[in-house]
């Protein structure tokens, strides 16, 4: 029968090779660009659970000077440049000279202390030993990543370089550091016992656990006229990863 209607057989579809030479293409670029894409994500993820802790700690600090009535004196004072090292032992700090406009003020850190574990959802304490007892995973300490950035140095090289922060090397994080747990899944790491100097595990026991990344050190501040604040704390970080201060800039705070 003749007319205008279109022959139907005319129509040619897609051959089962091109299918599968399609789909591999496909396959390909998910491949290559999926990497990407979940790492941006994660870095994203990140970076509001900074924020997060960043003001749950804030919040707390000033919650709890708003319970106590008064300005506690427990913090690191904004124009304190700190106490130079006079001797040294091993590459270790054993006796410092006189702080240059000395303004850190610790007398008030266990009633601000007590009550800052008041306002915060602590779920699990470790006073010491923090590793052992499942409260921390095994952290990398500054010395740990002086040593991998400095496969030659020595105990004393090691020592020197971190003398101003012993807190935060590695047998000391894990055997003496007080770590308190959050219902939210933050993890507060205190410099030892002290109320003014701590790193936040933004997301606890979950990955990476790195500094930079997810582990972050700050510093409590403050002076006679002004509430607590919080800023960065010690520098350093794992290999790819921000320092608190570069999270802090990067997102306005």
């Amino acid at each position: 029968m003749s007319g205008g209607g279109r022959n139907l057989s005319s129509f040619n579809g897609f051959t089962l090779a091109e299918v599968l030479i399609t789909l591999g293409i496909i396959g390909i670029v998910a491949a290559l660009t999926m990497p990407a894409l979940i790492n941006s994500y994660q870095k994203m993820v990140l970076r509001q659970q900074f924020k997060k802790a960043y003001n749950t700690m804030l919040n707390g600090y000033r919650l709890a000077e708003a319970n106590l009535g008064f300005h506690p004196m427990c913090y690191y004072g904004d124009d304190n440049i700190g106490a130079p090292c006079i001797k040294y032992e091993n590459g270790n700090c054993i006796e410092y000279g006189e702080a240059v406009n000395p303004t850190n003020q610790l007398s008030d850190c266990p009633l601000l202390r007590e009550e800052l574990m008041k306002v915060l959802s602590v779920i699990k304490v470790c006073e010491g030993n923090g590793l052992a007892d499942g409260c921390i995973p095994p952290y990398k300490g500054n010395d740990t990543l002086y040593k991998d950035n400095n496969e030659n140095a020595s105990e004393e090289d090691t020592n020197m370089a971190t003398t101003g922060t012993a807190g935060w090397r590695e047998q000391n994080i894990q055997n003496k550091s007080h770590i308190w747990v959050l219902s939210d899944g933050i993890t507060i790491v205190w410099y030892g016992s002290s109320t003014a100097l701590f790193a936040v595990d933004v997301n606890g026991m979950k990955g990476p656990n790195k500094w930079g990344y997810d582990l972050f050190p700050f510093t409590l501040k403050s002076n006679l006229a002004k509430a607590l604040w919080l800023e960065a704390g010690a520098s350093f970080t794992e290999k790819g990863g921000k320092t608190t201060k570069e999270m802090m800039q990067s997102m306005g705070l």
